[in-house]
């Protein structure tokens, strides 16, 4: 019997007033047998659209619809009668499903997510060839001006102290005629990052490691930035700059291990209430 396709969209009629229908029993849209009812779809508008943005969601989410169940009805039609049991298929990951919530909801009551800092050095020591470096860190001081700011010549004759009443007194200064101005002093930045914030290549930012500082100008401005401390590529990074994806990792692996226990644990307990028989006879 040949079948025929109908897509009846029903968006034209007379007594579309806000909704392109008139009840929540219209259809609206329809494949086949398959009916797409008003009561499906008006909880999908937002309240507050134009009747065309409206017509234009409603239109988008009845393609969506109707192309699914003309997918599907097509794989249905041409796949071959093995590939169209799915029946296997579903219940492994109805199981697989379950089991990954019910992980889920062990670890989340139990696990400990706090990491203490003897923990994160221990790993870290015992570890260190994860952590080499493949490019330079800096801990910086990074100052950038107009090239007619007042003040040039104070500021370049501040910036690479390490005295607090310099660094306080160049911080007052910044906060008057610097364009931008930041302070990595705690925390470690590579290289190609800071290079992204000054007008030359990561090459000549790394040039300029070994003097400890930098001055640049581009059209505008004037940039200067000294390097406080370094850490250089083939060598570990520091501990901080690693802290926390050694942080994720140690917690990794107690789930791994949270985990690793909780499937001994069901196995004991199926042997122990006889739930696990195996019949295999190990002198065979």
């Amino acid at each position: 019997m040949r079948r025929f396709l109908s897509f009846v969209l029903l968006l034209g009629c007379q007594a579309c007033s806000w909704m392109p229908f008139g009840d929540k029993d219209d259809v609206v849209a329809q494949v086949n047998k398959k009916q797409l009812f008003a009561s499906d779809v008006a909880a999908l508008i937002p309240a507050g659209l134009s009747r065309e943005d409206s017509l234009t969601m409603l239109r988008q989410y009845i393609n969506s619809w109707a192309l699914n169940l003309l997918m599907v009805e097509k794989a249905q039609k041409e796949l071959p009668k093995e590939q169209r049991d799915v029946s296997q298929a579903l219940e492994e990951y109805r199981r697989s499903l379950l089991v990954f919530r019910y992980e889920k909801s062990y670890l989340e009551t139990r696990i400990d997510t706090l990491v203490s800092q003897a923990e994160l050095k221990r790993f870290y020591d015992d570890n260190q060839s994860l952590f080499i470096l493949a490019e330079p860190l800096v801990k910086a001081r990074y100052l950038k001006m107009g090239l007619n700011a007042p003040y040039l010549e104070m500021a370049r004759s501040l910036y690479r102290s390490q005295s607090m009443e310099n660094v306080f007194q160049l911080e007052q200064l910044a906060k008057d005629v610097a364009e931008k101005y930041e302070t990595y002093n705690d925390n470690w930045i590579s290289a190609l990052s800071l290079a992204q914030d000054l007008p030359v290549t990561t090459e000549e930012l790394i040039r300029a490691i070994g003097k400890g500082y930098l001055e640049c100008t581009d059209n505008f401005s004037i940039y200067f930035v000294a390097m406080l401390e370094t850490a250089f590529p083939g060598n570990p990074a520091p501990i901080e700059y690693k802290e926390s994806a050694i942080r994720n990792i140690i917690i990794a692996k107690r789930k791994q291990k949270f985990l690793k226990d909780l499937e001994q644990e069901v196995l004991k307990e199926a042997w122990t209430t006889n739930q696990l028989k195996v019949y295999i006879d190990d002198n065979e």
